[in-house]
């Protein structure tokens, strides 16, 4: 495993998963280069027991749960000209509509929602991640959704 074609080749979802769950673009910047950090130090360790993503991105989650247990980041909404933000067909309102909405979530309905959603994770790569059952993650996951619809208001 090369970590310079790691870097490159997950860099933009890393950034994406700390921006929308942050809602911050200087935090998601600091998140993303920690976790690459701790990356480089851990790939010895690396065995392949697990796809690079799911282990790259069990760092990042454990980044951010420090990060946020020393209080280094506070919660913002995410404005749509940011590149990870969601792109509804229907214009820059809705876009901004759904940004505030997902920022108005709990953590682990926007955790959820990021992973499947946005960044294209199996449920099941995500529940190994969060270290939970794939039902217990399909449950979530289905809770998440029907409240961003509360939220959001639309179908």
């Amino acid at each position: 495993m090369e970590l310079e074609d790691v870097f490159r080749a997950h860099q933009q979802a890393v950034f994406a998963y700390f921006l929308r769950l942050v809602g911050n673009r200087h935090d998601a910047e600091e998140l993303t280069q920690e976790t690459f950090v701790r990356a480089c130090g851990a790939a010895v360790r690396f065995r392949g027991d697990a796809k690079v993503t799911t282990w790259l991105f069990g760092i990042a989650r454990r980044v951010l749960l420090e990060a946020s247990r020393a209080g280094l980041f506070e919660r913002r909404p995410v404005l749509p000209d940011d590149p990870a933000a969601p792109a509804p067909e229907d214009g820059p309102e809705d876009r901004l509509d759904l940004a505030r909405a997902l920022a108005g979530l709990g953590f682990m309905d926007r955790e959820a929602l990021v992973m499947v959603d946005m960044l294209g994770f199996e449920p099941i790569e995500v529940a190994g991640m969060l270290e939970i059952t794939p039902d217990a993650f399909r449950v979530r996951l289905h809770r998440a959704r029907g409240r961003l619809r509360e939220v959001y208001g639309r179908d």
